[in-house]
């Protein structure tokens, strides 16, 4: 991820200084979802809960189609060289992050099913007395 924030830093400057009165606000767009994209992948692969597991993948996730779609739109408009291998990388970033949501929600879906089942078994166990 950092290679990727670190690419997006990189093509900035000139695009700031090529494009000055760029309406879009491309240059900051693009700042903000690459270190949006880093924070968020950082965030959710130090966390030690799994109660937020889901939320914080979905967070980088959302910040990386984010950087993909300003990253892409910028090269459309002639706003800097779209480097295909960039895109690439985020797309398989975007899939491995998509693979551990999915884990998440099911792991979240165990905890969930696990606690109903406790909670009828002590309701069960209850109503013989």
């Amino acid at each position: 991820m950092y290679f990727l924030a670190d690419y997006i830093y990189g093509q900035l400057d000139e695009l700031a200084d090529n494009f000055p009165d760029e309406k879009w606000n491309t240059v900051s767009k693009l700042r903000s979802s690459a270190s949006d994209s880093m924070f968020y992948v950082a965030q959710a692969t130090g966390s030690f809960t799994n109660d937020t597991a889901e939320f914080e993948w979905n967070s980088a996730c959302k910040n990386l189609f984010a950087l993909r779609s300003m990253y892409v739109f910028a090269g459309k408009q002639k706003f800097l060289s779209l480097e295909p291998g960039i895109v690439v990388r985020i797309d398989k970033l975007i899939s491995e992050i998509e693979v551990k949501i999915a884990y998440a929600k099911e792991e979240a879906r165990k905890r969930v099913s696990t606690a109903f089942g406790a909670m009828a078994r002590k309701i069960s166990f209850m109503a013989k007395d």
